[in-house]
């Protein structure tokens, strides 16, 4: 997940920016002092944290602008003075924090933002990491996971475990047909409760598929479109 802050004082920044690497798991977070600087950068981010009240630009124009380039980020303003926060409407904002900012109040906030992001059409997270990475809620933490380093995941009564290549599980509340339509064609559904990444295949039959050293069940016919899928991986960009 990209998160941009634009605030013209550094303490706000550091804050803002020490608050989500608390409560976000390997967020891509980038400050700016200035709305110049930020729209020069010119990123697809998912969350926006703007101040209103900055030299120069300020943080409603800086919106106006972003907006008019096709962004769809969730933006969250930060002010001084509330009364300023009425025209925000007009930018389509999410919610505004009010300085000095309370802890509480932010990760509420900040995590109604995910919410809102994760709820979005079944897509990666932002344009950069398509097909790379996309966010889930697990233990209470919202958490980046990396596509290609899953090997398969599994899913019973609702909640899916992604085993990891590293050895790593990861729960998480979610429907396996999401997960097929946000990981992509990198990976094949061998069978109604098992998904598999094509490039953790160690071995395959028309009974079983080897993955991690554990044998899979491969459904009734589900194998020759297996072979056609792992055919194709191995033959990309050749």
């Amino acid at each position: 997940m990209k998160i941009a802050i634009c605030d013209d004082e550094k303490y706000i920044r550091d804050f803002i920016a020490e608050s989500i690497s608390k409560e976000v798991e390997n967020a891509d977070v980038i400050c700016f002092e200035s709305a110049e600087g930020m729209l020069e950068a010119d990123g697809n981010v998912d969350i926006m944290f703007l101040d209103i009240q900055m030299a120069g630009m300020d943080g409603m124009e800086l919106a106006r602008q972003v907006r008019s380039r096709g962004s769809n980020a969730v933006i969250i303003f930060v002010t001084a003075l509330e009364e300023y926060v009425f025209k925000a409407f007009d930018v389509k904002a999410f919610n505004y924090l009010v300085k000095p900012i309370n802890k509480d109040k932010f990760g509420e906030v900040l995590h109604a933002a995910i919410e809102e992001v994760m709820h979005r059409p079944n897509q990666p997270i932002s344009k950069e990491s398509e097909g790379k990475t996309f966010l889930i809620k697990a233990n209470g933490l919202s958490r980046n996971i990396a596509i290609s380093e899953i090997a398969f995941a599994e899913v019973f009564n609702r909640r899916i475990v992604l085993h990891m290549k590293d050895n790593d599980e990861i729960e998480y509340y979610g429907r396996m047909a999401d997960l097929e339509k946000i990981v992509g064609g990198d990976f094949f559904r061998v069978h109604r409760a098992y998904l598999i990444n094509l490039s953790a295949i160690q071995s395959y039959n028309s009974k079983v598929v080897q993955v991690m050293g554990l044998e899979l069940p491969v459904a009734r016919g589900k194998y020759q479109d297996l072979v056609r899928a792992y055919l194709s991986y191995n033959t990309r960009g050749l």
